[in-house]
Formats: C-alpha cells, sequence, structure tokens
C-alpha cells in the first residue's frame, strides 16, 4: 500500500479489518491505530522537515507512534521505546524501529507542542468534513470550561489556584456539544482570569470553520467581553449565573440611547461612522440593534456586554427551568470530558516542570483523542467517537 513516498511493509490481505472497540471486543490499541489513514494530512506533516527526500522515517507511522502513548498511559517515551516491538513497527508502517534519540527529537524539537496543535486542528477539520458527509453537524452547540492539571512541586511557572486550592495549570478548552470532541484548548498558569479566554477559543472554532450557534460556559468568564462579541455575531450565549444577580443600569435601553448621544457629542461617532453603519445622529430614530453596534463601533463595550447580560438574566429569571434545561446539560457533557480526559488519556498526570511541557502533555492527550475519532469515522462510526474504555 503506498502512502506518500514511502510503503507499509505489509500487504492488504495482512491488513486487520477494522472493529469497533466494545465492552465484549476490546481491541488492541496499536491494531485499532494501525488503521488510521494519516494520507490527507501527510503535505502537513513534511512542512515540519527542511528537507523532506531526507525523511528516514514516516511521519506518520510517528504520529500514530505518538497517539499511542496517552492511549496506552505511558508518563516517559521510554516505556513506548520498550513497548515499540517489530509487530507495532510493522503496522505503524516503520520500516526498523527508530531510535529513542529519534523519537525524542520529533516530538520536542521538531513538532513541538505548536506543531500538535497544528496537527490536531487538521484532523478536527477531518473529522467536521466526515461527519457532514452523513449529515451530522458538530459544533452547533459548543461549551467551554477550565480543568486543573496538578503541577510537580517547586514548578516556577505553575501558580496557586484559590478555587481549586492547588498548585497547578490550568487547559480551558471548547468542546463540541454533540460529539464531546475537543475543538481547541489553551494552557495557562492556575491564577491567570479564565474569562480573558473564551473569545479567543470562538475565534479559533469559527476561523476552523465550526459554526456554533450556542455557547455554554461558567460564571468565570462573565466578562463584557464575552456577552458582547458572540451576541453581536448571532451566537446565543449562556453564562451562568451566581447568587442573586440583579441587572446593570449601564445595559437598560433609556442608558444606552444616552450614551450614543455622548458619543455623538464628543465626536466617537462622526458622520462618515453613522453613514458606513447605516444610523441615524438621533438614537430613537435607530433600531436598538442599530444603537448597540454602533456603541461597539465607539468603543463601549461594557454597556453593549451589560445589554446582553440583562437580557440573558430577564430569560434566566422569567423561566429559569427552561433556561437551565439549555444550560445543564452542555455543563455536565464538558464536565464529563474532564473526567473522561482524565481517567482514559491521564490529563492530570503531568511529570515534568514548566509550562512548555505542560503543554506538550495537553496537546499529546488531545492528539489522541482526535486520532481515535478519526479513526472511527474514517471506518463509518459516528457514534461514541471519544470512548477510549475498550482500546487496550
Amino acid at each position: 500500500m503506498e502512502q506518500g513516498l514511502y510503503h507499509i511493509y505489509y500487504t492488504w490481505s495482512e491488513m486487520p479489518d477494522f472493529i469497533d472497540p466494545t465492552p465484549n471486543t476490546p481491541v488492541d490499541a496499536v491494531q485499532f491505530l494501525s488503521l488510521l489513514d494519516l494520507s490527507p494530512v501527510s503535505a502537513l506533516l513534511r512542512r515540519f522537515y527542511r528537507e523532506p527526500y531526507k525523511i528516514k522515517h514516516p511521519p506518520e507511522a510517528m504520529l500514530r507512534l505518538f497517539a499511542l502513548q496517552k492511549l496506552r498511559r505511558y508518563k516517559f517515551l521510554t516505556e513506548l521505546d520498550r513497548e515499540l516491538d517489530d509487530r507495532a513497527v510493522k503496522l505503524f508502517g516503520f520500516k526498523y524501529k527508530p531510535s529513542y534519540k529519534t523519537v525524542w527529537h520529533w516530538l520536542n524539537k521538531r513538532v513541538g507542542a505548536e506543531g500538535l496543535e497544528t496537527i490536531h486542528t487538521e484532523l478536527m477539520k477531518l473529522v467536521n468534513q466526515a461527519l457532514a458527509a452523513q449529515g451530522i453537524q458538530m459544533a452547533k452547540e459548543v461549551a467551554g470550561d477550565a480543568a486543573p492539571i496538578q503541577a510537580q512541586p517547586r514548578d516556577r511557572e505553575a501558580a496557586y489556584n484559590g478555587h481549586y486550592k492547588k498548585r497547578c495549570y490550568l487547559v480551558h478548552h471548547l468542546i463540541c456539544g454533540k460529539t464531546g470532541l475537543t475543538l481547541n484548548w489553551i494552557v495557562a498558569p492556575g491564577n491567570i482570569d479564565e474569562a480573558q479566554f473564551m473569545l479567543p477559543m470562538l475565534a479559533k472554532a469559527l476561523a476552523d470553520s465550526f459554526k456554533p450557534e450556542v455557547v455554554v460556559v461558567d460564571n468565570g468568564y462573565a466578562h463584557y467581553f464575552n456577552y458582547e462579541i458572540p451576541n453581536l455575531l448571532g451566537i446565543k450565549l449562556l453564562i451562568g449565573f451566581r447568587g442573586r444577580p440583579k441587572p446593570s443600569w449601564r445595559g437598560k435601553p433609556k442608558t444606552l440611547k444616552l450614551r450614543y448621544r455622548k458619543m455623538i457629542k464628543a465626536g466617537r461617532l462622526d458622520p462618515q461612522k453613522l453613514a458606513e453603519l447605516d444610523v441615524q445622529a438621533d438614537p430613537e430614530k435607530n433600531s436598538l440593534e442599530g444603537v448597540l453596534c454602533a456603541l461597539a463601533v465607539a468603543g463601549q463595550h461594557e454597556y453593549v456586554g451589560a445589554y446582553y447580560r440583562n437580557q440573558s438574566l430577564a430569560e434566566f429569571q422569567g423561566d429559569r427551568k427552561g433556561w437551565r434545561s439549555l444550560y445543564a446539560r452542555p455543563r455536565s457533557f464538558i464536565e464529563g470530558t474532564h473526567g473522561h480526559q482524565k481517567d482514559w488519556l491521564d490529563l492530570d498526570s503531568l511529570v515534568e516542570k514548566g509550562l512548555r511541557k505542560a503543554r506538550l502533555h495537553i496537546a499529546l492527550c488531545m492528539l489522541s483523542e482526535v486520532a481515535v475519532a478519526y479513526t472511527r469515522v474514517q471506518h463509518g462510526c459516528v457514534k461514541a467517537l471519544t470512548s477510549h474504555a475498550y482500546i487496550r
């Protein structure tokens, strides 16, 4: 079977049939990953080499190998190196076993965390395309949250988090509410305000051709920017409320119109901008949506965000049961994703120090998740894409 510039050294008759792992039919992880066709990302993988014609080991085989690391929950590359026997070498597509030094260099120097994130993005696009071809739309509903990753003692780049009461890193991630697959993520020390990460994750999801209609996050992301931007884009935002929330005076229509007049008086909304926005100088002659757009252009984000928060709060107070039913399912889904990734991919098992190593560890976990999902969809499976329980 030809694969790029290389050949996998077994014939089609020797190649095992695909079996979707179930309680009654667990499947060996090496055999499962050997059926992952990475030819759609071959060109991307070769861009990590300065001189692709000198490649000694197929990068597709290297990628399968690193997907195996977290599926088998190996903490160190030495464990992975010991398990790379003749059978695994053959099934993954190597001509011969790569040295430990080669494997270490490929992961830490050639590709690194950023490279793995780029590969993850491309694989997620392929999963999305494969599901769309079967009438399944990903990421119409997305959920975001942060999960703590316990840092090693005396890790100076980690930070203490008062909520979790430990020194840690936080992995902020956005998941598809239908499949549970991680769309993208950001890793940061545990003391950084999580509110600043929602919009970058949402922006990346949009850039990657996902089109969320509903975004669900907890109160930690309750910032006026986070209320403003999604709603201006036509995305319904559900941010959890704490205690006894009250509406903000800044978000009341009367206040917004008064602020609009002040922006015109201050020259922040000049005639040229008004013409470009197709709004009138008199706020009463505009729709409220027009006023909000103009205020956003004038940099009055706190007022615009306050309006959308007030709208969400009014919905919450008017129909708490209905609001919570929309909010609760995605929230429980992403919390389940955290637990699943910690149980089956050792997400919380960080054995090295430093933010760079934390990013690499988490990128490997996410790579394994999408590798399993892509293997499944390539063979016609559309359910339980994140299930790892029966891959041994």
